[in-house]
């Protein structure tokens, strides 16, 4: 038996970068009415000698094979979200509206998480700049100082002796301890993720101040508005759940989107079985009393999503406004007092030679 072109090639998976992209491309060109072989090759053109144009050629010749979308996309493992998407876009008529939706829902979390790393930038580059030359400082700098002060046989006041002390620390045991500390916190990960396993991990991570809230928000404004679109488009309840579970990139959502739609297949509400949870947010829980009404159940999860977004974006707006101040505080307190205890012994010098 002959293998099909995707086994014959090796196909990589389909992850969710790729998914986002491969769906807003189909979203175009079903919305421009034109043939989506022919408009996959054509776009594929536009990446010249990379990963994606290589997907999307191999997507367009097994659909000119006579393969549909669907099968395609899971034959290269491609998240199953994407797929029942798709599929429920191929029977309703709606697959442009369904992707272009989809796109726009995991393009707010594209841009939370632009917003979180930018944040982040400043502190990290001074972070980079300042800890090489503390390494400087402690290695040349204060030895050197060190030999002055002994060759000038100066009295170092306690200032100026506490940082010559650090110096030698550092410069006696400062690689080993700092090996061993990245070693044990390395086996701290490793250990917490074998032992608590991912829900339990992702559980203790959402504990960290702001930053969890925020993985926590973020993951709720994507899972939200994905299943608000699996439902309006048809996707069974218990089905949609799971698969917007396994799409937010949140272990311990992902486990109780599980538990909720084992609890429906088995006769129980959705509300009553997310209180039953008890970790999903209140407003959540409340949104989902909307279950009886089918039609106003995906504008409500909508509702949500843009209100977790909101909550996620304000909290990444605090850590940009207070996390450059303390680092460049602490920066300046650490700099300052090496510069004191420096400069103190010299200006004894100064007066004695004067």
């Amino acid at each position: 038996m002959s293998k099909s072109r995707s086994e014959v090639e090796g196909v990589a998976r389909l992850n969710s970068a790729d998914a986002r992209e491969v769906g807003g491309h189909v979203a175009e060109i079903v919305s421009a009415g034109l043939p989506l072989e022919a408009g996959l090759a054509a776009v594929a053109e536009e990446f010249p000698h990379s990963r994606m144009k290589r997907l999307l050629l191999g997507i367009s010749r097994d659909l000119e094979s006579g393969a549909d979308l669907e099968s395609v996309l899971a034959s290269r493992r491609g998240p199953a979200y994407l797929s029942a998407l798709v599929g429920a876009g191929r029977r309703t008529g709606r697959i442009g509206a369904i992707l272009e939706n989809f796109i726009a829902g995991a393009r707010v979390v594209l841009d939370l998480r632009q917003m979180l790393w930018l944040a982040l930038f400043y502190p990290l580059v001074l972070l980079i700049f300042i800890v090489p030359l503390g390494f400087f400082l402690q290695f040349y700098i204060v030895p050197a100082f060190r030999g002055l002060l002994e060759g000038f046989e100066l009295q170092a006041p306690w200032i100026t002796t506490s940082v010559l002390v650090a110096s030698q620390l550092v410069t006696d045991y400062g690689l080993p301890v700092l090996g061993c500390a990245l070693a044990a916190l390395l086996a701290a990960c490793i250990l917490t993720r074998l032992f608590l396993g991912a829900v339990l991990t992702r559980r203790l991570v959402c504990r960290i101040p702001i930053i969890g809230a925020i993985l926590r928000w973020t993951a709720l404004a994507r899972f939200s508005p994905l299943m608000s679109l699996l439902i309006e488009s048809g996707v069974p309840l218990d089905e949609a759940i799971v698969l917007s579970g396994d799409a937010c990139g949140d272990a311990e959502i992902r486990a109780d989107c599980h538990k909720l739609a084992a609890s429906l297949q088995a006769g129980k509400s959705l509300e009553s079985a997310a209180a039953e949870g008890g970790r999903f947010p209140v407003s959540f829980v409340r949104a989902l009393s909307w279950e009886r009404n089918q039609e106003g159940l995906p504008e409500v999860l909508q509702s949500m999503a843009d209100m977790y977004a909101a909550r996620a974006r304000a909290l990444v707006m605090l850590l940009a406004a207070i996390l450059p101040p303390l680092v460049v505080l602490l920066v300046g307190l650490v700099v300052g007092y090496v510069v004191i205890a420096l400069v103190m012994p010299l200006l004894e010098l100064l007066s004695k030679l004067s």
